[in-house]
């Protein structure tokens, strides 16, 4: 099958060849194409093979994202939110992540619960966080999986369940995605070997504990929370280093050598993303 203008300019891009891919984009761009459009609006945004240009950036996103596509939108609600290319507008941020969101867009139901949570732009509602997370944990994000399961954990809103806190761990856990950013909680990696380690929502297993501990460090879970995730969260301030070697100090060597080899077997689950559509 021959690859169309748009494949071929993406092609170019995930190359390097990012002078090439500039002009295949802004000439799909011209033409209208919304998905060129927020590609070379992404561009400008990071400055990837151009110089960072907000101003560019949101004149390329808003011309993709009032033709609806939803990942324009999105981005329009972080320039919104950061005041990148515009000035900081919580409210005008929440309206384009609401536009995307509506048409199923996982990220941009994410940005919406953080929103609702921190009660940036709106007045802080936790009900309609937990409502927007839930519709992105049920389209497979580890991100709003790992929040929903401390949202059962602690009776945030919701019915108290430890049951129900591992189930969303586990889900989130089995997969792999940047943690980096989460200074406020710990991944589910280490939410889930919490559960282990307490016997909470699962029959107590240091075998299982010393594994996930052993898979939170590896994956990049290795300092302690922000102080406002320890109060507003309940994490704990451990690290995942800290915490398997409070559980390996209750095992045999050969249980040791169990958790580390099922650690070193653990494959991931795929996370699932939604392409959206050029239009």
């Amino acid at each position: 099958m021959t690859a169309g203008p748009l494949e071929d300019a993406v092609a170019t891009a995930r190359r390097g060849d990012y002078p090439t891919a500039l002009r295949l984009f802004r000439q799909l761009a011209d033409q209208g194409n919304s998905y060129a459009q927020h590609s070379l609006g992404a561009m400008y945004a990071k400055g990837v093979g151009v110089p960072q240009d907000y101003a560019e950036a949101m004149k390329w996103l808003r011309l993709a994202a009032d033709k609806g596509l939803a990942v324009a939108q999105n981005d329009m609600g972080i320039m919104y939110r950061q005041g990148w290319g515009v000035a900081r507008d919580g409210a005008e941020a929440v309206n384009w992540f609401r536009r995307a969101a509506d048409q199923d867009f996982m990220p941009a139901q994410n940005n919406l619960g953080d929103i609702y949570a921190m009660g940036s732009g709106v007045p802080r509602d936790y009900s309609e966080a937990v409502k927007w997370f839930r519709l992105a944990a049920e389209q497979d994000s580890p991100y709003a999986q790992n929040i929903l399961g401390i949202t059962y954990e602690h009776g945030f809103f919701v019915p108290q369940s430890d049951a129900d806190a591992v189930a969303w761990y586990r889900r989130a856990a089995n997969k792999v995605y940047d943690s980096s950013p989460l200074t406020l909680m710990h991944g589910p990696q280490y939410n889930l070997a919490a559960m282990y380690a307490s016997g909470r929502g699962v029959s107590k297993d240091n075998v299982q504990a010393y594994m996930w501990f052993t898979l939170a460090a590896k994956l990049g879970d290795i300092k302690s929370p922000d102080a406002p995730g320890v109060v507003l969260f309940g994490a704990p301030k451990e690290t995942a280093l800290e915490q398997r070697a409070r559980v390996a100090a209750l095992m045999t060597s050969a249980e040791i050598t169990e958790g580390e080899r099922l650690a070193r077997e653990w494959s991931p689950h795929p996370v699932v993303f939604i392409r959206p559509q050029a239009k």
